[in-house]
């Protein structure tokens, strides 16, 4: 099991990419819930105080820099998910001597985050503030006010990954690294980066595999495995709730962040009940043993929302 190099996406996230110019906008009237949900495009800007827009603003352009924080030590900022799982509830290496503290992000509370204390101390009047060296291009010197109190206010808001969900003391959350859907064999290809997958409803049948993720169980340990379908993104009744199971052997294909991802599950969806033009929304269910998910959820942004959906052609 390879440990979670993680994030909070959320998102320069690249998925299958299809086209079909006579096919127009499928999210067009649809009731999502939220206001700042009801769009179509897929380069709707991030919320800069989520994971995810930290993480596109802050993380990627000003500390993954090279022989910085790019994996070669934590905390790794290369990716939304190790951003995430290497800072919240996680130990500090270097600490402050005069008022040490227990974490580098501690959820709910940014005074006692050592992430804040490193961006606005000197810590032991020897370290600097962070970032102490700016890549050329980003915009750290003229935004960095702004860009303190967006990780201010998600860490006082929870430190709430990119699905929404608010992380345990001693486990994270499953992770959901990418959907594909495969008919008679072949992997199909999505409407645009975010869009919904292209299902032919010839083929009766599609299967749907997911690549889940966790930083403690392997994907055969991880339990309670199941989807339902909807055609609502926020409604979901357990109408067609349908059994995930594990396969030793993956699928390979590219996932949510643009890298190849192995795909150890999989469910079979019977595509009687759809109608052609039909854009089905997907939500799966997981457990650790620790934490229940449902990704996406209510609370995931639209991009999280329109990736995990097919449409029948």
């Amino acid at each position: 099991m390879r440990k979670l190099v993680y994030i909070i996406a959320i998102l320069g996230l690249v998925g299958c990419k299809g086209s079909d110019p006579e096919v127009g906008n499928p999210y067009n009237n649809q009731d999502v819930g939220q206001e700042h949900d009801k769009v179509g495009a897929d380069n709707k800007e991030l919320d800069p105080n989520t994971i995810q827009g930290i993480h596109a603003n802050v993380f990627k352009p000003t500390c993954a820099n090279s022989g910085c924080h790019d994996g070669n030590f934590e905390p790794d900022f290369r990716t939304i998910e190790a951003s995430y799982n290497t800072l919240v509830n996680q130990p500090i290496i270097k600490n402050d001597e005069m008022n040490p503290l227990t974490a580098r992000v501690t959820p709910g509370n940014a005074t006692t985050s050592m992430l804040m204390r490193r961006m606005l101390v000197d810590l032991n009047g020897n370290s600097g503030k962070m970032p102490i060296v700016v890549e050329p291009g980003s915009d750290w010197p003229t935004k960095k006010d702004e860009y303190i109190a967006n990780i201010e206010t998600w860490i006082n808001n929870g430190a709430l990954d990119q699905h929404g969900n608010a992380p345990t003391l001693t486990d994270f959350p499953v992770q959901l690294r990418g959907i594909a859907a495969r008919v008679n064999g072949n992997v199909v290809g999505r409407n645009g980066a975010y869009g919904p997958m292209n299902v032919s409803k010839s083929g009766g049948t599609v299967e749907l595999w997911f690549a889940f993720e966790d930083d403690a169980k392997s994907p055969d340990q991880l339990s309670g495995t199941s989807l339902d379908l909807s055609l609502n993104a926020n409604v979901f009744d357990s109408t067609h709730l349908t059994a995930i199971t594990y396969s030793a052997s993956p699928l390979v294909a590219v996932g949510y962040f643009g890298e190849e991802e192995n795909y150890h599950h999989k469910a079979v969806v019977n595509l009687t009940d759809w109608q052609v033009d039909d854009v089905v929304w997907i939500r799966t269910r997981v457990s650790d043993g620790v934490n229940k998910s449902e990704i996406p959820n209510n609370n995931s942004l639209f991009r999280a929302k329109q990736y995990a959906t097919f449409r029948v052609k």
